[in-house]
């Protein structure tokens, strides 16, 4: 069984194992929901099912997690409710009251309004689970 090591110099990743508490009689198992989820009763998962986003690293089939939020900042990715579907764009800046947003799927248009009232922003995208191994081989392999 592979073992996990505490690295002491400075690293570009960390690994994490699946169990947490090495030194008790007991197993306290990683829940992704804590270190993914800050707000649980403002937060929501989408299926992505639009192709469309790959140019922002969101491929079909992804999972968004979604929290409602008060405060919107530069940069963030919002999901906004259009016509019973939900839209994805970036708050890319604001200039002179304007909001300038850009659509993340390249059929949509972009959008540029003086207050958020204006649009149904839904939440804002705080991580994306992306399946990096495909879920359907046509071929398989023998180990």
């Amino acid at each position: 069984m592979a073992h996990l090591r505490s690295l002491e110099r400075e690293r570009s990743y960390q690994p994490i194992p699946l169990y947490r508490d090495f030194n008790t009689q007991r197993s306290i198992k990683l829940d992704l929901n804590s270190l993914c989820i800050r707000r649980p009763t403002e937060t929501f998962f989408i299926h992505v099912k639009n192709p469309n986003l790959i140019a922002w690293g969101i491929e079909l089939d992804d999972l968004l997690i979604v929290e409602q939020s008060e405060q919107i900042l530069i940069n963030d990715l919002l999901v906004l409710e259009k016509y019973g579907e939900y839209k994805f764009y970036q708050f890319f800046n604001e200039v002179n009251g304007e909001k300038i947003l850009f659509s993340l799927d390249v059929s949509e248009p972009n959008l540029r309004i003086q207050e958020w009232n204006e649009i149904n922003v839904a939440g804002v995208i705080t991580n994306v689970v992306h399946q990096m191994r495909s879920r359907t081989s046509p071929i398989k392999y023998a180990a």
